[in-house]
């Protein structure tokens, strides 16, 4: 996440499960938004959110609780906790982990009484310091009890905040770092709580996700070596652009990092499977959650990814295809601007979406620096949308929820694409480097209506933007009319 001058002073949220006292600029047809009223005189930054069995809602805070969430309100379930940015629920045994800064830690209820009263320390190895960057994330827990967690790079730069100690591990003049173990990596924590390095690269990995497949997915935000906000597939092994982490890597120990060159690097580089647009879409992307609700969110939409942006305050879609054996896929906009900026959301056994949010410093667009919302879908109303978008050899494939006009749609001047790349390099961000427009040389709407076949010049290592100028059959209007394809192979 990036860090701002403006603060935020603290401000209470009202409402019970109300309407936002300002809604969303965009909501799509059939869905809605509500906000949930938070104790009074507390300030929630959420950090985490997981269903106990019970349909309890846990929420981990940045200021060190966690409260449980019932029809009865709010109870303080556990304090003293140090930036608490993740919480696990076992769903058979009601056990909780929550992971703070330095450590992941199980909470325990002894006397069942509602509070915690025992914090037993499940694995610390990465260390602590004072760089305020340091953030812990997660975790996720596959089938064989092994827990997933993410650690943040260091903010370093010299002369920063003038501690010599933050000023480490920097590569080429980036600005972020590794002064502690472990900054820029994934790990594994194993049953018996050893501490597995997994795979490396991040930067600002601020939100993990987890499929029913158990494949890790994780987001990272804009900065030195990332051109734009991304999301990307986790592979054991696997180097995802930041040089820091390599600090501890043993393929480079003892050597100096400063050696080698941006070429160097970018051949171990994997790319990220979706680029979030920097400034158009999104800042500072939270955690990816799969929708995997059996059709309660929406029937169009399972198995896509939901994403909430800190900066924006915006809900992101995502749609991915498996291409060569590896993930890219689409970007869009779906809800937004929310109350606050969201870094977490979680779906509950109907199919709701809860969004948690928070700012702490940071700028985000909404009315409020913390919260709690949810999107329903109302179980009927089919929005008009681009369901998904898939690459073919010489083009894509335009999905929709519902039928489009087929005169609309079969007008290849109603489609506005263009295409750029990002650079790889160690300065914060990157331009849409070599950003042009691309022709639609030729459309093809099927029989229904359901999609249609654009034609067009395809170059990989591109990211298409896909604008569209078209109705339903019905006379509906798109919800959101652009999305983003990450195009890192073609089939």
């Amino acid at each position: 996440m990036k860090r701002f001058l403006t603060l935020f002073s603290a401000v209470g949220c009202l409402g019970s499960v109300m309407f936002a006292a300002t809604p969303p600029m965009n909501v799509p047809s059939g869905y809605q938004v509500d906000r949930v009223e938070l104790p009074a005189g507390e300030q929630i930054g959420v950090g985490g959110l997981a269903f106990l069995p019970s349909g309890d809602l846990l929420i981990s805070t940045r200021e060190g609780q966690v409260w449980r969430y019932s029809k009865g309100g709010f109870t303080l379930f556990a304090d003293g906790l140090h930036e608490a940015l993740g919480l696990y629920v076992d769903q058979e045994t009601s056990d909780v982990w929550v992971m703070q800064r330095p450590e992941l830690t199980k909470l325990i209820d002894h006397d069942q009484d509602g509070r915690v009263d025992a914090y037993e320390t499940v694995n610390a190895s990465w260390g602590l310091n004072d760089d305020y960057h340091e953030y812990a994330f997660g975790p996720v827990r596959d089938s064989q009890g092994n827990f997933y967690g993410t650690l943040n790079t260091s903010l370093s730069y010299e002369g920063w905040a003038g501690s010599h100690r933050w000023n480490v591990g920097r590569v080429l003049g980036g600005n972020m770092g590794r002064a502690r173990r472990f900054g820029g990596w994934c790990f594994q924590i194993t049953p018996d709580g050893k501490f597995v390095p997994f795979a490396s690269g991040m930067r600002s990995p601020s939100g993990l996700g987890m499929n029913k497949h158990e494949e890790i997915f994780y987001t990272d935000n804009q900065g030195d070596w990332n051109g734009s906000s991304t999301l990307h597939h986790v592979v054991k092994g696997r180097f995802h652009g930041h040089p820091s982490s390599l600090m501890d890597h043993p393929e480079f120990q003892g050597r100096d990092l400063n050696e080698l060159s941006v070429g160097d690097f970018e051949q171990r580089r994997h790319p990220p499977a979706v680029y979030f647009i920097h400034g158009d879409l999104a800042n500072a992307p939270g955690e990816p959650r799969f929708n995997e609700t059996g059709g309660k969110f929406g029937p169009w939409f399972e198995d896509q990814v939901f994403v909430g942006d800190q900066s924006k305050s915006m809900m992101m879609r995502v749609h991915l295809e498996k291409i060569r054996g590896e993930y890219q896929g689409i970007v869009f906009p779906f809800v937004g601007p929310m109350q606050a900026g969201i870094i977490r959301n979680v779906f509950d056994e109907h199919g709701t979406l809860w969004v948690g949010q928070t700012g702490r410093g940071w700028r985000s667009i909404g009315e409020s620096i913390f919260g709690l919302q949810r999107i329903r879908w109302d179980g009927q109303t089919a929005p008009m949308e681009m369901q998904s978008v898939a690459v073919l050899k010489d083009g894509f494939r335009i999905r929709f929820t519902k039928p489009v006009n087929q005169v609309e749609a079969s007008d290849v001047t109603n489609y506005q694409i263009r295409n750029w790349h990002y650079l790889y390099h160690p300065q914060y961000g990157s331009p849409k480097a070599d950003n042009k427009a691309i022709e639609v040389t030729s459309v093809a709407v099927s029989a229904d209506g359901m999609s249609a076949d654009l034609k067009m010049e395809m170059t990989t290592g591109k990211v298409y933007q896909i604008q569209l100028s078209v109705s339903g059959a019905d006379g509906s209007k798109l919800s959101n009319d652009i999305g983003w394809y990450t195009l890192n192979w073609l089939p």
